[in-house]
């Protein structure tokens, strides 16, 4: 049955077609060794030379992990990015164009909330087949007939290929595919994306449904051993698919072998954008501030937000423009050492009180680097924020910073508050301890929080997954604050005791 497009497909339709003819010419060199080198191109160079019009900024590093992710035989393969990462041109649009001019599957079909959905999906590899000069000249005569939500592709040049046909179908969720065959094939490969929205998620029951859904008939349908399984998805909630999927990598087969895949990829990482050639951190931050805690969450750090977390989005909402005047102010370093790309990083946040005991978060530094820029760091913090005190957690890195301190403090002719702390109570306790004050409003966060402060957010979001150095540097902050609750008294009971407190003036000349 032939579908109606919707206005919004018409366009995007009219607009991939405007691209496709300006970006998208014939190649020069129409010579049958250049053509097939250019068949034969990786797939990541065969998207840039085929698909010019889609993927114009340059590929970053998490691309080609995205794309090797999918693919493994009888391997159900969930892949959540951030918006704008390029999943469904790569593995929607690209992958199963690529497949099927290569002669590699006789069979796709394409799931969606809804058929039509579905079939718009399909449509963008259909645009392609019937419309790019380039395929059509470097793959021959090729052919598609049949309605927009199941059509053939003939491949009238596939000497050497395994299928010299493939059909697409679209289905919707509770549609089943069980006994749909293309000649003698059954279906190799599903796309699944557009699978699920909030409101979905926010359903156990529909959520169940749709997991039954793939596993109890999409699955059962596809060619046995060999099929292919690809869900493009967004971290929605505690219920939602890719949730779901992450609970099932973890568990394995009688063989050892796990459940699913599952491939997660978020805008940032340790505050950096993952893709600069086309989302720069300042871009980002303001997209951050734009959409707020919550959607950053789910849409761009793909972490499901979870009623039960012990950090909830809305508690970091609370926005100050300006610093207030009278602040009581401090700065707690954690100064665990390395120097690996994937070694424990370091934080450093600024806190201060004000009167009433209103916590303002005034920065933060969480970064990896040498005892001598852990050093700068805190005359720099000392020279912006003028610290009553700074405190330094006594775990390994201590031992290396105390002399370095001396030497520069020395060097530079004056002091910095410093305190050298350690900590009597774990450290799940010390963060967990500032949940009620967060929940109670006694937290404000910047307007404009450096890269630092996104960090920390973003840290103490994801707790207890992840890095939580900043977390426990916050912390350790509070420990030298009036009480959240005002009146001016001791925050708590101490968890800490200092050692060798700096009255021997080791830094003096």
């Amino acid at each position: 049955m032939a579908q109606r497009w919707t206005r919004t497909h018409e366009r995007q339709r009219e607009a991939i077609l405007a691209a496709l003819i300006r970006e998208a010419r014939p190649f020069a060199d129409m010579g049958d060794d250049a053509r097939a080198e250019r068949r034969a191109l990786p797939f990541l160079d065969w998207c840039r030379t085929y698909l010019p019009h889609y993927f114009t900024a340059p590929f970053a590093p998490f691309h080609r992990r995205m794309v090797e992710a999918v693919g493994e035989p009888a391997m159900p393969t969930f892949i959540g990015a951030f918006r704008g990462a390029g999943k469904s041109a790569f593995l929607s649009l690209a992958r199963p164009l690529h497949r099927a001019l290569g002669g590699e599957i006789p069979f796709a079909i394409y799931g969606s909330q809804v058929q039509r959905l579905a079939a718009q999906n399909m449509d963008y590899v259909r645009l392609e087949l019937e419309h790019n000069p380039r395929i059509r000249s470097d793959y021959g005569q090729v052919t598609v007939s049949g309605p927009e939500d199941d059509w053939v592709v003939e491949l009238r040049h596939a000497e050497g290929m395994a299928f010299r046909s493939c059909k697409f179908e679209a289905f919707g969720i509770g549609m089943s595919p069980r006994g749909r065959r293309h000649g003698a094939h059954r279906p190799l490969e599903f796309i699944g994306d557009d699978l699920e929205n909030s409101e979905l998620a926010r359903n156990p029951r529909r959520e169940a449904q749709l997991w039954e859904w793939l596993t109890g008939d999409v699955i059962p349908a596809l060619e046995p051993d060999r099929w292919a399984l690809t869900v493009m998805g967004t971290m929605f909630g505690a219920d939602c698919l890719l949730e779901h999927a992450r609970k099932e990598a973890a568990k394995s087969d009688p063989a050892g072998r796990p459940l699913a895949r599952f491939f997660r990829q978020p805008a940032t990482e340790e505050g950096l954008s993952v893709w600069p050639g086309r989302f720069s951190e300042a871009g980002l931050a303001r997209v951050r501030a734009m959409v707020g805690p919550r959607v950053w969450l789910r849409e761009y750090d793909l972490t499901a937000e979870d009623p039960d977390a012990p950090f909830q989005p809305a508690w970091f909402e609370d926005r100050y423009e300006k610093v207030p005047r009278d602040l009581d102010t401090v700065a707690f370093l954690d100064p665990a050492l390395s120097e690996s790309a994937s070694g424990c990083p370091r934080a450093m946040p600024v806190i201060g009180a004000d009167p009433d005991g209103v916590r303002y978060v005034l920065d933060a530094w969480i970064w990896r680097g040498t005892p001598e820029q852990m050093i700068d760091k805190l005359f720099r913090v000392h020279e912006r924020w003028h610290p009553r005190v700074i405190g330094v957690e006594s775990n390994g890195g201590y031992a290396l910073i105390r002399p370095l301190l001396a030497v520069w403090e020395r060097e530079k002719r004056y002091r910095i508050p410093v305190r050298y702390v350690t900590h009597s109570r774990a450290k799940e306790l010390r963060i967990e301890a500032l949940c009620p004050e967060m929940e109670s409003g006694r937290w404000r966060w910047p307007e404009r929080p450096s890269e630092g402060v996104r960090t920390l957010e973003q840290q103490f979001l994801s707790y207890p997954n992840g890095w939580v150095d900043g977390p426990d540097a916050a912390a350790g902050c509070t420990e030298f604050l009036p009480s959240a609750w005002g009146g001016g008294r001791v925050h708590g009971a101490p968890i800490y005791h200092t050692i060798q407190p700096r009255r021997d003036l080791s830094g003096v000349l």
